[in-house]
């Protein structure tokens, strides 16, 4: 029953989100993801830490396959480059069971959340 309520408080938040926030909500997808993964593999728990970490990697190229390519700005290109790099990282990591390469991309995600974050308020 708290499953189906959560489940549902999720779907009407996404379905009202502006592309703004969806974003803001796909990161923090991918933070809690990684956290996830970070601590599966400190428990020993190999197979929930490579489901959550895919997971996280999902995220990132969903997030980067958004990316509207048209827009004349070297931005598109640069977020591409960040994206792909994260999702190269993450992959190495799952590989590796690397928890420092989880640090490093959990790291760039929440900076680019804030970026993110600084930029909706001011739009």
């Amino acid at each position: 029953m708290y499953q189906n309520s959560q489940d549902n408080y999720l779907k009407n938040q996404v379905m009202s989100a502006s592309p703004n926030k969806l974003i803001e909500m796909l990161l923090e997808g991918a933070i809690k993801r990684i956290r996830m993964g970070k601590l599966a593999i400190e428990n020993n728990n190999i197979v929930q830490a490579s489901e959550q970490i895919i997971r996280a990697q999902d995220i990132i190229m969903e997030l980067r396959y958004s990316i509207n390519e048209e827009v004349d700005s070297q931005i598109p290109q640069d977020l591409i480059q960040l994206y792909e790099f994260m999702y190269d990282r993450l992959v190495i990591a799952n590989m590796e069971k690397n928890t420092a390469i989880l640090d490093e991309v959990q790291h760039l995600i929440a900076e680019l959340t804030d970026a993110w974050k600084q930029i909706s308020t001011n739009n």
